[in-house]
């Protein structure tokens, strides 16, 4: 009788400790933290959208296109750099336009989102835009790296996407 009630204490700690052990597994491999499985295959969908292939005439592509998923935020991503010689407002004015025709609702507009000195950049997207895909809201930004010191002369051009709306411009 005695080896049968040490038996039940055992097999419901084994037991315990396999539960444990597996929610450890989910937890580190995306249930917690990082990337779902859905946010990943949202990336390549992010990156054939048609406005990414948008610039106005005087302007080229920078670069290669770029997507993945952002592990620390969670969200899916996809974007092109280009580099203008026209003028910026130019290059709004033509979002505007291009982003409202493809489907795109503008959302928020700052034509020069510099944050102030010695502050925290927050947002620095001139322009931002929402609008449904896949399932999910996905936000596009165009955004000037000489806001943030960087680049002249170059804008980017930014989705995100989140099934579990963790995206933003």
């Amino acid at each position: 009788m005695k080896p049968r009630r040490a038996v039940t204490p055992l097999l419901v700690g084994a037991g315990g400790l396999a539960v444990v052990a597996a929610t450890g597994v989910w937890a580190l491999s995306g249930g917690l933290y990082g990337c779902t499985k859905a946010d990943r295959e949202l990336a390549p969908t992010l990156a054939s959208l048609p406005i990414l292939d948008a610039h106005p005439s005087r302007t080229r592509p920078e670069d290669e296109r770029y997507s993945g998923c952002d592990d620390d935020d969670g969200f899916a991503y996809a974007g092109q750099y280009y580099r203008y010689t026209t003028s910026r407002a130019d290059v709004l004015a033509f979002y505007r336009q291009a982003a409202e025709e493809d489907g795109w609702r503008l959302e928020s507009a700052d034509s020069s989102p510099s944050p102030a000195p010695g502050s925290l950049a927050i947002d620095t997207s001139a322009l931002c835009f929402e609008k449904p895909v896949a399932g999910t809201t996905a936000h596009l930004t165009v955004w000037f790296p000489s806001d943030l010191g960087d680049s002249p002369g170059d804008y980017g051009l930014d989705v995100t996407a989140s099934h579990d709306g963790a995206a933003w411009c």
